[in-house]
């Protein structure tokens, strides 16, 4: 992103010294955040959020003229979890930005009390190879946090990568009772992106 970012100034400079200014300007801040998040690793602190990534991932796409839209559902996720979602989401972003050819790309992150879903799907020209692209490792990552992992991507119509990953139960309260016949499914609420609640 800083690379890409850092040509849109050069290009920009002469025609509109302001839009390269801005440019110049989230340069600096993407260094920073990325400076900040390698210090969190190395001091073993989580590096890698959901909503971090999310913001990384619009920042990229726009810089490469995709247009991106996201949802995610309000709910505190565990470490691992978090920080294995974060990580899918990376890879899949960089694939896109770099192979999809895409116009436009959605992430949604939705959470129950069992699973969270991550979905990211993009309307580039498909066929992707899944024993590439880095999908292999995003797929072992999944895998070893006891989730779920597909794509389809049929050519020439996006590609779509689904995560599934188990949350641990929820202490119930103090005398709750199981209703039989009640759903074991909750979905949240989400909110668009750049929306308040």
């Amino acid at each position: 992103m800083v690379t890409l970012k850092s040509e849109l100034a050069g290009r920009l400079i002469e025609r509109d010294p302001a839009a390269a200014r801005r440019e110049i300007a989230d340069v600096e801040r993407v260094a920073r955040d990325a400076l900040s998040q390698v210090r969190s690793a190395v001091s073993g602190i989580r590096a890698a959020a959901v909503a971090a990534e999310l913001a990384s991932a619009r920042l990229l796409l726009e810089a490469a003229g995709v247009q991106m839209e996201y949802w995610c559902g309000p709910q505190e996720l565990p470490s691992k979890v978090e920080t294995c979602l974060a990580l899918v989401l990376r890879e899949a972003v960089t694939n896109i930005q770099r192979h999809a050819r895409a116009n436009r790309v959605e992430v949604t992150v939705l959470g129950g009390p069992e699973r969270v879903v991550l979905r990211v799907r993009d309307d580039g020209r498909g066929g992707v190879n899944e024993c590439g692209n880095g999908l292999n490792g995003m797929r072992e990552r999944v895998v070893a946090q006891g989730g779920e992992f597909t794509i389809a991507s049929p050519r020439g119509r996006g590609t779509s990568i689904e995560v599934s990953l188990p949350l641990p139960p929820i202490p119930k309260p103090l005398g709750a009772v199981d209703t039989p016949g009640a759903s074991n499914v909750m979905v949240l609420p989400v909110c668009p992106a750049g929306s308040h609640t």
